[in-house]
């Protein structure tokens, strides 16, 4: 093939690419309109409308997931709130920041596998298609399941990088550590690997390559200690040590989170085994078969036919059967089938599998110990070894076809083993081609109609008029619910001399209303939490003046944690589609008006 024929080539495919990608973000676009996630993405975007009314992280707000994060995301969500004007329609503007992110790291990932023809498209494309839990919101799920790959491609590619590069990288590390906390286990142990390398290095008087130079890790460090003093500087702009110091034994001490690490450990096991028991049972045998067969190479194609059976049902399964949550879990199946493909290439990308594909499976750990959502979260953390994983199918099966028209060419094994192996041939495709179309298909079927904590697509065809989720689509019943809660925020007349406390999973209550956060977090409120009290001592000006129940006004009013503002005098004012409880001069107030 000569150049100009490579060039010719090589256009086709940037032009396919990019109506591709184009077509995805029309669809992606339209899809935006539909859903109405009811918590976490409205927790998301609340605690970063916290900060932009001036509250303090680590201090103001005692949940631990998302509000490191929102350090990153204050600029860009203060530039759509300041345009905006009010949270008017801002779940949408979200969205639409989303896959404008969403879009800028697709077309990275393109770049960072052009040079391989239409195989990269497998990675790039899976990517775009899968948003994890189906949530469009830019969170510290989106940005460690992002960022992470960004930071294991540049590091894992076969080139030389320059020290501006190396601080680049440690910028990038640092923003996976604000997401995910536990990713600084990570990085030192990456730490500990170059200077172990090193070391070996200078003993034998050889160098190591570049990323695993110490040298190079301490121009990392440079480039996260950046990022640490913004942090810093930001934190202590709107408070002090002393409060910082009083607040965070009780975030780091969060209820929902606090289970030993052992525990955590022999859990993550124990949850991959029970929700694909019969698949690791078969790789497992396909696995051992392949490392002890000497000839695996010859008769790899055998082995692919067999891991595909065992994750095809996985991918049928968790695609378009299963209906609990269902958009995480067919991420997992394709990067233990990708792995058997690693096996079975005798010329593998070793750079990518020690590079990106081991680190990715790790960090799947780190994601344990930091969630308490167990396969919900490791599952999409998969994800990042299946995209991955898909170069090393992809360079089987260029492989594979060498080996076949080699064997073509010497006529080895007669006709009739010509004849087996072209059948072996046709079936391995078959597989593979299956084994793609159903994933690719699921990840899609699954991005158009699944919705997290609201029904499926089809059902959605109400558009909300108003507040926060101006513009969006849900059911008729969810719907005429959100507008009703609405009116009665209205009728309660709110200001921002107000403190208000949501009861109910419904953190898109606080984005409408213009009263103060009365709460340690824009989450839920646990019954059995004794945060609350522990907030309201250090945080007396926090203490709500209006409590709405949005969600379990009887159980709340019969728990113990009701007497925290029974024994203050507070008594419900008002019973509708809510519940409100005021204190006795708000109350007054109220009844006068």
């Amino acid at each position: 093939m000569n150049v100009e024929t490579m060039q010719t080539d090589r256009r086709r495919q940037h032009l396919i690419f990019i109506g591709l990608f184009l077509l995805l973000q029309v669809i992606f676009i339209w899809r935006s309109f539909y859903g109405f996630n009811t918590a976490d993405e409205m927790y998301f975007i609340g605690c970063s409308e916290r900060i932009f009314r001036g509250e303090k992280i680590l201090i103001d707000e005692w949940n631990p997931t998302q509000q490191l994060c929102s350090f990153l995301l204050h600029p860009i969500y203060s530039l759509i709130r300041t345009v905006m004007g009010s949270t008017e329609g801002i779940v949408m503007a979200s969205r639409f920041a989303y896959l404008v992110y969403s879009g800028v790291l697709t077309l990275f990932f393109y770049l960072r596998f052009q040079r391989r023809g239409y195989a990269s498209f497998g990675p790039t494309f899976l990517f775009a298609i899968f948003a994890p839990f189906s949530i469009c919101a830019m969170s510290y799920n989106s940005i460690e399941f992002g960022i992470l790959p960004v930071l294991l491609a540049v590091l894992s590619a076969d080139m030389e990088h320059s020290v501006p590069e190396y601080i680049l990288c440690g910028i990038l590390m640092a923003v996976i550590v604000l997401a995910n906390p536990f990713a600084v286990l990570m990085y030192a142990g990456y730490g500990l690997i170059c200077l172990i390398a090193t070391v070996r290095g200078r003993r034998r008087g050889t160098k190591p390559e570049g990323v695993l130079q110490f040298r190079n890790f301490l121009w990392m460090t440079l480039g996260a200690g950046i990022i640490l003093l913004l942090f810093l500087a930001f934190i202590f702009q709107r408070g002090t040590l002393s409060e910082m110091l009083a607040n965070v034994p009780h975030i780091v001490g969060d209820s929902e989170h606090q289970e030993g690490y052992l525990y955590k450990t022999g859990r993550y096991f124990h949850l991959c085994f029970k929700n694909y028991k019969w698949m690791f049972v078969g790789l497992l045998f396909v696995y051992g078969a392949t490392l002890f067969d000497k000839k695996r190479y010859s008769h790899s194609s055998v082995y692919m036919i067999l891991a595909a059976v065992c994750v095809v049902p996985y991918l049928i399964y968790y695609g378009f059967v299963f209906e609990h949550i269902t958009v995480n879990y067919q991420m997992l199946p394709l990067a233990f089938w990708c792995l058997e493909a690693y096996f079975v290439t005798e010329h593998k990308e070793k750079r990518l599998f020690y590079g990106w594909y081991l680190p990715a499976m790790l960090f799947t750990m780190i994601v344990q110990y930091a969630t308490n959502t167990g396969i919900v979260t490791l599952s999409v953390a998969y994800g990042m070894c299946s995209c991955v994983g898909l170069i090393f199918a992809a360079d089987w099966m260029k492989e594979e076809r060498q080996r076949w028209q080699c064997a073509r060419r010497a006529d080895s094994g007669g006709k009739a083993g010509l004849c087996r192996a072209a059948k072996r041939r046709r079936v391995a495709s078959l597989c593979v081609a299956g084994v793609l179309l159903i994933q690719f298909a699921g990840t899609f079927w699954l991005r158009m109609t699944y919705d997290w904590g609201d029904e499926r697509g089809w059902l959605l065809d109400t558009r909300m008029e108003r507040g926060p989720l101006k513009g969006v689509y849900t059911t008729r019943g969810t719907a005429e619910w959100y507008a009703n809660v609405l009116d009665e925020l209205d009728m309660l007349k709110l200001t921002a001399d107000d403190e208000l406390m949501v009861v109910g999973v419904a953190p898109w209550i606080y984005l409408y209303s213009d009263a103060g956060c009365g709460n340690y977090s824009t989450w839920q409120v646990h019954e059995g939490s004794t945060q609350l009290h522990d907030y309201y001592e250090l945080h007396p000006d926090k203490f709500p003046d209006v409590v709405y129940m949005a969600h379990w006004a009887e159980e709340f009013m019969a728990c113990d944690l009701s007497h925290l503002f029974t024994d203050r005098g507070y008594t419900i004012v008002y019973r509708g589609t809510g519940t409100v409880l005021m204190s006795p001069e708000r109350g007054a107030a109220f009844m006068a008006e």
